[in-house]
This record gives C-alpha cells, sequence and structure tokens, in this order.
C-alpha cells in the first residue's frame, strides 16, 4: 500500500531557483572570461554599424581636359560627397605630376555636414614642357585621390 505523501512544493522551487542563480552567475562569469577575439565576433554579429565613406568624383567626367597646350588656361571640377555620418573636415590638394614633380594647383580644406557635398571648380595651365600630365585631387586626411592624364600615351 502507497501512503499519501505530502509534496513540499515550496522547497522544491527554491531548489529550483537556487539552481537557476548557480547557473545564472557560472554563465556571467564565462561570459566575462571569454577571449577578447570572441567578444569582439560576439559585438559585431549583434550590432550594426552604418558604412562611412566619402565620395570623391570629378563633375562631367566626359569633358575633362585631354590635350596638353602649354599657358592656355583649362577648367574642370570635382566633387567630394560626406557620407561619414558626421560633420567632417576635408583638406585637399590638386596638383599636376610630371614624371614625378608636383606642379600645385590648389589646396584648401573644406567642412561638410553630413550628408553634404560641394563642388569645387579648377583653373590651370600647363607650364612644364612635356607630352603628358597627371592630374590628382587628393584627400590629404582620407588618404584618397583621383586622377585623369592629359596629352597622348
Amino acid at each position: 500500500m502507497i501512503k499519501n505523501k505530502k509534496i513540499n512544493y515550496r522547497l522544491i522551487i527554491k531548489i529550483e531557483l537556487l539552481i537557476l542563480a548557480v547557473c545564472l552567475v557560472i554563465g556571467v562569469f564565462q561570459f566575462v572570461n571569454i577571449p577578447p577575439s570572441l567578444k569582439e565576433a560576439i559585438a559585431l554579429a549583434t550590432t550594426r554599424k552604418p558604412e562611412t565613406f566619402t565620395e570623391l568624383y570629378f563633375e562631367n567626367h566626359l569633358s575633362l581636359p585631354n590635350k596638353v597646350i602649354y599657358y592656355q588656361p583649362q577648367a574642370f571640377k570635382f566633387t567630394i560627397h560626406n557620407l561619414e555620418n558626421q560633420n567632417m573636415e576635408y583638406p585637399y590638394e590638386v596638383y599636376i605630376d610630371v614624371n614625378g614633380e608636383k606642379q600645385f594647383i590648389d589646396q584648401g580644406s573644406v567642412l561638410l555636414k553630413n550628408n553634404g557635398y560641394k563642388t569645387i571648380s579648377e583653373d590651370f595651365s600647363i607650364t612644364l614642357p612635356t607630352l603628358r600630365v597627371k592630374l590628382v585631387i587628393n584627400l590629404v586626411n582620407k588618404n584618397q585621390e583621383i586622377r585623369f592624364w592629359i596629352g597622348e600615351k
């Protein structure tokens, strides 16, 4: 014959809570002691970081100067577009590269708000005797540049 035994549910609940608390403490301890590379991987997998970049391009690239004409003014335009998710200062330099020798056309700096852009017009003339030159626009603090060639290949 089986006797009716009274089950102590309060004691069972206390034991379950104690086991849960111990498991939670062990889990937190394990999480704190994971290697930094694994922490970084978890952070990258669980957070969304917006992509940041700067666009640098020529306006009307089909009409860029393409012939070396000595001492005659020529012109072009380039645009800087800030997509860095913050306001940015863009120091830039514009120069002609003739066989590694730089002939500076312009240097300046422009402050752009996030998603702002600025189109800059440049006038120049070639004064060094050469058949071919490279014209360079360099964003100094971004290590980013665009260029085009003028003259025969």
